[in-house]
């Protein structure tokens, strides 16, 4: 169902409901010139599941199809006036986050979902290994603060999930499967889809 945004016609959701318009998505990810992940992969995503993309980029990624070698960020003022321009004449039906550049950037994004509580989000932490120690932590610290109570479904590899809901665990003991999704939940996130767990033996 979409939901109806601030200042918008109240009779627009439904009227393009029945008029079969496609569901709006609007993403905040990087573009990825190699189309495997970011916005480019957003945009085809949403796409195949018969809904329309709304794309705002929030940093420019340099790199190959094997490695990220590094990030030209958005200003996030630019991120939030994508945003927010886009927000003033088109229902939404749900959000996709994906990498937001910085911490800054998580932090103004987070201001833009605050303000549109009723609309579904799914949250996405890539690998973030190529990032700079102190800037990974500060990033994984805004968006487990931020983003994540506001989070329906947050999807993310092992590694980075664990990094962001376990800060303060141990590589000497291997997390299980439920740590995270207890840690999720406790940050207000209500489903969790993990890949690259490593199973211990039984």
């Amino acid at each position: 169902m979409n939901a109806q945004l601030p200042g918008q016609d109240p009779t627009l959701a439904d009227e393009e409901l029945e008029a079969g318009a496609p569901a709006c998505v609007l993403s905040f990810n990087a573009n990825d010139p190699t189309g495997a992940s970011g916005i480019g992969a957003d945009i085809a995503t949403i796409a195949a599941m018969g809904a329309h993309a709304l794309p705002v980029i929030t940093s420019i990624l340099v790199r190959d199809t094997a490695e990220i070698f590094e990030s030209h960020e958005i200003d996030p003022e630019a991120v939030a006036d994508q945003a927010r321009s886009v927000l003033e004449d088109t229902t939404i039906a749900s959000w996709k986050v994906g990498f937001l550049g910085s911490a800054d950037g998580v932090s103004t994004v987070a201001e833009i979902l605050s303000d549109y509580t009723d609309v579904p989000l799914v949250s996405y932490l890539p690998n973030l290994s190529w990032m700079d120690d102190d800037a990974q932590m500060a990033y994984l610290d805004a968006f487990r603060e931020l983003i994540l109570p506001a989070t329906m479904v947050l999807v993310g590899s092992h590694s980075t999930v664990t990094d962001c809901l376990l800060p303060d665990s141990s590589a000497a003991r291997p997390t299980s499967a439920r740590e995270p999704a207890v840690a999720a939940a406790e940050h207000g996130t209500d489903y969790l889809l993990v890949s690259g767990v490593q199973l211990t033996d039984k």
